[in-house]
């Protein structure tokens, strides 16, 4: 089975076309892959950042990656971007991975339902010039 690629060192504007959200338990990484491939996602195009290495990567301040990555956060905090970026900071930084997994439009809901059943959370779709969130998943 292809494998995610993990604290892969790109500063990303927005990850346009990506489902991305945040997950608690690393052991559920196999069997997210298994299902995501399942679904036609090339599992090798997937992303996952984790701990401080992972924090650095997606650089919410933009100090980590030059100047254009500074100007590029500062507009993006003056958003709602803002509070995007210091949800998966701060959830990086206390432990948690954080799933980017590309996927066109027609296929999101299909990619935010599987990851939901693995206890995926904060998820949220970033489109051409667009974000949406997604309700938390209720398993009851």
């Amino acid at each position: 089975m292809n494998e995610p690629q993990i604290n892969v060192d790109h500063f990303y504007h927005r990850p346009i076309y990506h489902v991305v959200g945040l997950l608690t338990e690393n052991s559920e990484i196999p069997a997210i892959s298994k299902d995501l491939e399942s679904a036609g996602v090339d599992v090798t195009e997937v992303e996952i950042l984790c701990d401080e290495r992972g924090a650095r990567i997606l650089d919410a301040h933009g100090r980590y990656h030059g100047l254009r990555a500074r100007i590029v956060r500062a507009f993006q905090r003056l958003g709602y971007d803002e509070t995007t970026l210091e949800i998966y900071d701060e959830a990086l930084r206390k432990g948690d991975l954080l799933l980017q997994v590309p996927a066109q439009p027609a296929q999101r809901r299909r990619v935010v339902e599987l990851l939901q059943h693995h206890h995926v959370h904060d998820l949220g779709y970033f489109g051409a010039g667009t974000f949406e969130q997604f309700p938390i998943f209720n398993a009851e």
